[in-house]
């Protein structure tokens, strides 16, 4: 996969995902995992939060899917052997997957921002899980989220940050419209949790939730430098001062997302 495709995942990216739990970032699935269930992880990314499902659901059966080799070689590594034998990391592209009624509940974290016909592996999604089974979603509205008195740099990189999204075809507020995607698809019981995550500084989570941006400076912002968003100077730049505003007494970081849970339909599902 090319380093410019927008689903390509720069290695530098991976420790915005190793920093996440159920607990601090997907409290909505955490609350629908009982031993037993067959899950499908799709875009796991390097595994993190797939191990902890497999954990919670074993001995149910977990395949973690990524499109990106490196992630899936990550999570394979990460993963001591036997240690999780209901867990298994496979390479593909949901968009291009066959399976029909094969897991109790199909879960895609932060995934579907990343491709510009989400729509087409939402119904995939749907079409994996069984009769009466579950999907989740949970992403960003990118265009709500907030800094206290953010430096010039920040604020021009992230605008930057937005019109390379929205040049590829990807949705910066898809998190608003999970809800009606799954209802278009015919799938039952949508319900729409949006959560305001604000972390302040001096709070213990502040680092790692407003650190965050600082891994996207160092991973997507490279990919916008090459594709021509922004110079590699006004990149740096705001590396710099955003590092420098983590430091400012009061600095306060606020994001959106949605977290959607639907009900495939009692009857088969068909294409």
């Amino acid at each position: 996969m090319r380093d410019q495709d927008h689903a390509y995942v720069p290695a530098e990216a991976m420790g915005i995902m190793t920093a996440r739990t159920l607990v601090n970032s997907h409290p909505t699935l955490l609350a629908l995992l009982t031993p037993g269930l067959s899950v499908l992880d799709v875009g796991c990314g390097p595994g993190t939060l797939t191990a902890e499902i497999a954990r919670r659901v074993a001995p149910g059966a977990v395949l973690g899917m990524d499109l990106n080799p490196e992630m899936i070689m990550a999570a394979e590594a990460a993963t001591t052997p036997g240690a999780s034998p209901n867990l298994v990391f496979y390479l593909g592209d949901v968009r291009r997957s066959e399976w029909t009624g094969e897991f109790d509940l199909v879960n895609a974290a932060r995934a579907l921002q990343w491709i510009p016909d989400a729509d087409t592996a939402l119904a995939a999604m749907a079409r994996a899980a069984r009769p009466g089974g579950r999907v989740v979603v949970l992403d960003f509205n990118h265009r709500k989220a907030e800094w206290s008195r953010p430096p010039a740099a920040w604020t021009r990189f992230y605008q930057a940050f937005l019109d390379w999204r929205e040049a590829a075809g990807l949705d910066n507020a898809i998190a608003d419209h999970l809800g009606g995607m799954c209802e278009a698809l015919g799938l039952g019981d949508v319900r729409v949790t949006p959560r305001e995550e604000t972390v302040r500084a001096g709070e213990p989570d502040f680092f790692r939730a407003a650190g965050i941006w600082r891994m996207v400076i160092e991973s997507r912002g490279r990919q916008m430098v090459a594709a021509g968003q922004l110079t590699e100077g006004q990149r740096q730049a705001a590396f710099d001062d955003y590092t420098d505003w983590m430091q400012t007494p009061g600095a306060t970081q606020t994001l959106h997302e949605s977290a959607v849970v639907a009900r495939v339909p009692g009857a088969a599902w068909t294409r």
